[in-house]
């Protein structure tokens, strides 16, 4: 939480005891400023009974304290100081990192929260944004919590309809051409996006967690093109050592104009360890039934299995890395030719990319993916249809305030396939600005 701006704080401690005389200040306050807490809290701790009580001393000697591991030491050094002090708001400050790291989140927070009502410089006061995320982050465990946002976008579509640009087909043998409406059409989208989610701890290592979700997207010229995703979870974390298992149930419908389109009722499962303080291995797995309206030749039963790794590192941009690769299969409900011609398929995929943080209030991540399909009987053309489909996509996230957030995102889409009605390219470009309520 330190040092630059310690003397902006340290300005508040107008009050010495002559009794410091016995001590070397200039000493504990080098030792102190050069970083080697360990050899500034000995020091202190040899002079303790003498001067613990002295403002400057116990501030020195606390926050020390708290550095070198003795949180209960420095956190009772630091009350002492505000005992005499009120208004001193660098061990207001420490205090709170000690109560941090004592698990006494109320406390921490309310403490963190009077520091900034004063007004600390911008780089104290994102690090205390910083704690007071992870306060409510850890607090899951502890308390029901609850977190929303509402994003608010414009952008460009080159291909809303994921339709190819090539009208020419073959059928039976022979050639047509496409209607002009089934090609790919571009347009401008307006974006919604809503979330809310809570958690409540049943037990100290089990918490029910739920989330519910809405995606509306709304074209300017072509209305017929509307889509709305609503997506709702539901299910329980537990954590056992180094692992984490959760298990929800999820239901999303798809609309497009209005209209249902797509229903969607499954299970997910993940697990997760922490191999290292940097490093977390995992593993996930999809049964979901999805539902056509009006084309039940494409009603499928998915299976889903895969497994991802991230790492962190500790240098320019703390860059995180993150991949996974998966296996899935949609077995059509119906077993009939024109079911498995349209709907049965394996396939297989993969995603890696990485996260990287530009400054204290920009963040960017980039990614790109791969997923291979073959189908299950050929056509009626004889073509047995076998797609490739790759995107890349990258994001830049400005934090304009603690609440407040700009986001632009940018994705290209290529699906290459051997029944060429089904080959298509799309480029997405939005920026949105973004509300979270914390």
């Amino acid at each position: 939480m330190r040092r630059s701006h310690q003397c902006v704080f340290l300005l508040t401690m107008l009050y010495c005891s002559s009794s410091l005389a016995a001590i070397d200040l200039d000493k504990l306050k080098k030792l102190f400023d050069s970083g080697d807490s360990q050899a500034a809290y000995d020091y202190a701790n040899t002079e303790l009974l003498a001067h613990e009580g002295e403002p400057v001393f116990d501030y020195y000697y606390g926050t020390a304290a708290i550095d070198v591991g003795h949180a209960n030491q420095g956190v009772y050094a630091l009350e002492r100081v505000l005992v005499s002090q009120p208004n001193n708001h660098a061990a207001r400050l420490e205090l709170a990192r000690g109560y941090f790291i004592l698990q006494q989140y109320s406390r921490s927070r309310a403490e963190f929260n009077i520091v900034l009502k004063h007004n600390p410089p911008e780089d104290v006061r994102e690090k205390i944004y910083k704690y007071l995320d992870s306060i409510r982050l850890l607090e899951d465990r502890y308390k029901t919590t609850s977190a929303a946002y509402i994003e608010v976008g414009y952008g460009t579509d080159s291909n809303i309809n994921s339709g190819p640009d090539n009208p020419t087909i073959i059928f039976l043998g022979q050639t047509g051409q496409l209607n002009a409406s089934a090609l790919e059409q571009s347009d401008n989208v307006t974006k919604l996006k809503a979330n809310y989610g809570i958690s409540t701890p049943l037990t100290a290592k089990t918490s029910f967690n739920a989330s519910i979700n809405a995606n509306l997207n709304s074209n300017s010229e072509h209305s017929e093109l509307d889509t709305a995703t609503y997506t709702g979870s539901a299910g329980f974390r537990f954590l056992h050592a180094q692992d984490s298992y959760s298990i929800s149930l999820i239901a999303q419908q798809f609309s497009v104009e209005d209209d249902d389109y797509q229903q969607l009722a499954g299970i997910n499962a993940d697990w997760s360890r922490n191999l290292s303080q940097t490093s977390t291995l995992q593993a996930f797995a999809q049964l979901s039934k999805q539902d056509f309206a009006g084309q039940q030749a494409r009603n499928v039963n998915t299976s889903i299995l895969g497994a991802g790794f991230t790492k962190r590192f500790n240098s320019t941009l703390s860059p995180v890395l993150f991949s996974s690769i998966y296996l899935g299969q949609d077995t059509p409900e119906r077993n009939s030719e024109i079911a498995r011609q349209i709907a049965e398929r394996d396939y297989y995929g993969a995603r890696i990319g990485t996260i990287l943080n530009i400054s204290a209030k920009t963040s960017g991540q980039f990614s790109v993916n791969y997923q291979g399909s073959q189908y299950g009987l050929e056509d009626i053309n004889g073509i047995l249809r076998e797609d490739d489909h790759s995107s890349a996509e990258i994001n830049f996230t400005w934090l304009l305030s603690r609440n407040w957030s700009l986001l632009a995102d940018a994705s290209y889409i290529k699906n290459d396939s051997n029944n060429t009605i089904n080959a298509y390219d799309r480029k997405q470009f939005s920026v949105s600005l973004r509300y979270e309520m914390k």
